[in-house]
C-alpha cells in the first residue's frame, strides 16, 4: 500500500516521467533525500520503474501495478473526501435545524468557498439566500451562516459555521487563526 508521500511521487511522475528528482523534490514538496528514498521503495515495490537515459539522466515510469496502486489511492481518497462532506453537510444541517425550531426562519450564508456551498447544500428546504460580501445584507432578522472562520457578521446576529465545524471535527479552538 501507497502512503501519501509516495503517492505525490507516484503523481508527478504519471505526469511527467522525465523529471528529476530535484523537480519531484520541488513539486512535492519533499526533501531530496526523502524523494531519492519514496523512489527507491517505489522500485523495489514494482510502482515504478526507471530507465537511464544518459549516464546524468533517468527516466521515471509508472508500472501497471503502479498505474492500478495510483487508481486505487485516489479512489479512496475521493470515497473519505466525499464522506467527510457528506457528515460536515449533516451536522451544518443540525444545526440550523435547532435554530429553525427554535423559531429562525431566514438563513443567510456569508462567503464564497467551498464550506459556503456545503452549507447551502445543507439548506436546501429553507429560506435562505446565499451572499459574498457584508454590504449585501439587507434583512436583519435572517441568522447569517458565516463560512470563513477570520470573518464577522457586524452586528447581524451569526453562526460562525467554520469556526464551530473546525472545533467539532479537528478539535481546533475557533479563535485560533
Amino acid at each position: 500500500m501507497v502512503d501519501n508521500k509516495e503517492l505525490k511521487v507516484i503523481d508527478e511522475i504519471s505526469r511527467e516521467n522525465s523529471l528529476t528528482q530535484r523537480e519531484l523534490s520541488k513539486r512535492t514538496e519533499l526533501s531530496l533525500g526523502a524523494v531519492n528514498l519514496i523512489i527507491r521503495r517505489l522500485v523495489k515495490r514494482g510502482f515504478v520503474k526507471t530507465r537511464n537515459l544518459n549516464p546524468k539522466k533517468v527516466e521515471y515510469l509508472l508500472t501497471p501495478k503502479g498505474i492500478s496502486e495510483k487508481a486505487r489511492k485516489t479512489y479512496d481518497y475521493v470515497v473519505k473526501t466525499i464522506d467527510m462532506v457528506t457528515r460536515v453537510k449533516e451536522e451544518i444541517a443540525k444545526i440550523v435545524l435547532d435554530e429553525f425550531n427554535r423559531g429562525q426562519k431566514k438563513f443567510i450564508i456569508l462567503g464564497g468557498n467551498s464550506m459556503a456551498d456545503v452549507i447551502e447544500l445543507a439548506l436546501k428546504g429553507f429560506d435562505y439566500k446565499k451572499v459574498h460580501e457584508m454590504n449585501e445584507i439587507k434583512d436583519s432578522e435572517a441568522l447569517v451562516l458565516i463560512a470563513e472562520k477570520n470573518r464577522s457578521a457586524n452586528g447581524f446576529r451569526s453562526i460562525n459555521m467554520a469556526r464551530r465545524l473546525s472545533e467539532v471535527y479537528w478539535g481546533v479552538n475557533g479563535d485560533e487563526g
